[in-house]
């Protein structure tokens, strides 16, 4: 038997070390508790495939403070299986389609933005020095506008972080959640009446495989359903603030 510790064994350890209970982890992270056991027995396929692996690896890392890099290293040595981008993840889950072309750019597009960029440079300075003298009125009048409120509207106030609620409504759909760092904090399916909610202190990215089939609800806002039956998005939020693309 080698004496070199496996992944799981490798995880184990860090979590006992950091006094975190798989319970624990699982109540923060979201990550059900069957998938972290088998995690620590280097069992895989729970998890969907070492994609999810590594995802729910850089997740666990974050919340017991160990370094995500070297125990990414360990799975990739283990298994010999390399990182894969997220366009291979979503094609192996049927939502979407790995693009076989990529469009060139030809050279007249990029001397027309050459050319914009010297525009840019010789008209920059002026529109500088014109606004310049304009500017404090501005402000002062902008501040003056959003001062004012009707009784009748209500002022939104600052949530600490960012608030999103996924609710399946029309048929299950493959959700994928990553937080700031780029860690997995949640993948898996929405089925029809069911609920999940994600936070985080500053961004949450977004992969709906099946948007028609979900309802968001972010920072408290009814977002309704983003976008069509079999439609993928991307989406990015912030704390008071939702984006789509």
């Amino acid at each position: 038997m080698s004496d070199h510790p496996t992944i799981g064994g490798t995880l184990r350890a860090l979590r006992e070390k950091s006094g975190y209970s798989i319970s624990d982890i699982e109540k923060v992270t979201r990550i059900p508790t069957y998938i972290l056991k088998d995690l620590e027995s280097d069992k895989f396929s729970s998890s969907g495939g070492t994609t999810y692996v590594r995802g729910h690896i850089r997740t666990i890392a974050k919340l017991i403070g160990a370094d995500s890099q070297p125990l990414l290293e360990q799975l990739e040595n283990q298994t010999g299986e390399v990182d894969r981008p997220m366009i291979d993840l979503l094609a192996e889950n049927n939502v979407t389609t790995i693009p076989t072309n990529k469009r060139n750019v030809s050279y007249k597009t990029l001397g027309v933005a050459a050319g914009l960029v010297v525009v840019l440079a010789i008209a920059l300075p002026a529109v500088l020095s014109f606004t310049k003298g304009h500017s404090i009125k501005s402000d002062s009048s902008a501040a003056t506008n959003n001062s004012v409120t009707s009784p009748n509207n209500v002022v939104a106030t600052k949530t600490s972080g960012v608030v999103v609620v996924i609710t399946g409504t029309a048929d299950k759909s493959w959700v994928g959640i990553q937080d700031a760092s780029g860690a997995q904090v949640f993948s898996g399916q929405i089925k029809v009446g069911s609920s999940q909610t994600f936070k985080d202190a500053q961004l949450l990215n977004v992969t709906i495989g099946n948007a028609g089939a979900v309802n968001l609800n972010v920072n408290g806002k009814d977002l309704g359903t983003p976008g069509a039956v079999g439609e993928v998005v991307h989406l990015s939020f912030t704390p008071n603030q939702s984006n789509q693309g």
